[in-house]
């Protein structure tokens, strides 16, 4: 029997370079973009500018003017769970090392900074609160700057690589999830 007549076994060896081509070598491509996605998220992507300019530092920043605002509302006003909320997320994005729990944390923030804003406003009429409306505004400033950021858009890109096939197929096998983007 020769290897050529039999349509079988090439059909069954046809089949397996497909599956190895795309399963074997398709993850480990998805693993690599995966992992390029992150490294802009800690690094950037412009080179000639120092690492402050990334989505790690751009979060860090953010939870920074939170961090203002708390210090300055306690100024102003008493004791509230507002500012208790704004204090423990602007913690959590500026000390969590994971990514995921990052996201939830800021995603919560964006709202509870505005509670506090009202807050204050309500708390301090006919008081100076300049600072605390310098950090505000600071926050959003850096809100623009997370969701204009290249790593959205790179996490973006790599989210719709791996929901249609067989880049999903090849995601679930890998364990590979979506990443978030950040309002991106």
């Amino acid at each position: 029997m020769k290897f050529s007549e039999n349509r079988t076994i090439a059909f069954i060896v046809l089949a397996a370079c497909v599956l190895v081509s795309i399963f074997g070598l398709g993850g480990m491509g998805l693993s690599r973009e995966r992992n390029r996605v992150l490294t802009v998220y800690d690094r950037g992507t412009d080179a000639s500018l120092s690492t402050r300019h990334s989505m790690d530092a751009y979060l860090d920043s953010a939870a920074e003017s939170a961090q203002l605002m708390v210090s300055e509302a306690q100024l102003h006003m008493s004791a509230s769970a507002t500012i208790d909320n704004v204090d423990s997320l602007a913690e959590t994005v500026a000390k969590s090392d994971d990514t995921n729990e990052r996201y939830e944390a800021y995603s919560s923030l964006k709202t509870a900074v505005d509670k506090l804003y009202n807050s204050m406003y309500e708390a301090a009429k006919g008081d100076d609160f300049t600072n605390f409306k310098v950090a505000y505004d600071d926050f959003w400033g850096y809100d623009d700057m997370i969701r204009h950021d290249d790593y959205s858009k790179l996490a973006a890109g790599y989210n719709s690589l791996i929901s249609g096939f067989p880049g999903g197929v090849v995601a679930g096998i890998t364990g590979q999830s979506a990443l978030n983007t950040f309002g991106g």
